[in-house]
């Protein structure tokens, strides 16, 4: 750790992570109900905790499972290494709803989220938020402009586009998967760098790249934008398109303690592999003529 105060900090956080841990598995004993990714972390934060090690234990990752008016809900949550005083990082899947009601709710989760976060644990709170306030995104949603939208997005000009976005991180193993299921359910190609940061590029049609966005941006982030978008006549898309298919990348810094932080330096020779150098480097803010 950098300094005691950073450690006693980190200290008083995981006993907090901890000590929600153990409520929720209570609450949710049965193994249909809560699932751990890697139930070995908890025994790292346990080790960091009896100071048996000073290595930083990994984010603790989650599925609880919410059986609410005959739907399945998928809560994976993703406790940041100083959650509570962080927030959550949480993302929200249901088969049973349509991919407008889904977006709905997350942003709507995200929301309560936001304004009642107060760097205390807060996990049941987001639980009971879902199940008080379920019912009104389960109606049927389509208001006059979305159908106007959705009836003229397909007589206007198509164009090929390229759209670069910037995450804090992406950890989430949920998002992660969801990212690339609706890339590909778009047919739309690029990569998506987990970790931290998280870089993302999508290419394809221009209104798929919108729809894909219009998902992906409505969970749950600590940050997440749109960095630069390219825009290509239809004409050019053999010449100008760089991937063949969406896939997630992992450049793994070994230097980090955590394992989590994205290699830059392996980034940088992927993205020269693709002939993507100028783009990698105005996507950092680097002199493109030095």
């Amino acid at each position: 750790m950098e300094s005691d105060e950073m450690k006693k900090k980190l200290f008083s956080c995981l006993t907090q992570q901890m000590s929600e841990i153990e409520l929720l598995n209570s609450m949710y004993p049965n193994k249909d109900e809560l699932s751990f990714t890697d139930t070995s972390i908890l025994q790292e934060v346990k080790d960091f905790l009896e100071d048996k090690t000073d290595y930083t234990p990994r984010h603790i990752d989650f599925v609880l499972y919410l059986f609410l008016q005959n739907m399945k809900l998928e809560i994976s949550i993703n406790l940041p290494t100083f959650y509570p005083d962080d927030e959550p990082d949480i993302y929200i899947r249901c088969n049973q709803m349509n991919r407008q009601q889904e977006s709905r709710l997350n942003r709507g989760a995200m929301d309560f989220i936001k304004s009642t976060h107060n760097h205390e644990a807060c996990i049941y709170s987001i639980v009971a938020w879902i199940q008080e306030n379920i019912e009104q995104f389960t109606e049927v949603e389509k208001n006059s402009q979305e159908l106007i939208d959705e009836n003229t997005k397909y007589t206007e000009e198509v164009k090929f586009a390229r759209y670069w976005i910037f995450s804090h991180h992406i950890y989430n193993k949920k998002k992660r998967e969801e990212i690339v299921k609706l890339a590909r359910e778009l047919k739309l190609t690029g990569f998506c760098l987990s970790g931290k940061p998280g870089i993302i590029c999508i290419e394809g049609s221009e209104n798929d790249c919108k729809e894909w966005w219009k998902v992906i941006k409505s969970m749950n982030w600590k940050k997440i934008v749109v960095r630069k978008i390219e825009l290509f006549e239809l004409s050019f898309q053999a010449k100008e398109q760089r991937f063949s298919k969406f896939e997630e990348i992992i450049f793994q810094n070994a230097s980090s303690r955590t394992n989590k932080h994205a290699d830059m330096s392996g980034f940088s020779k992927y993205m020269e592999e693709y002939n993507l150098t100028e783009a990698f480097n105005d996507f950092f803010g680097f002199d493109n003529n030095t």
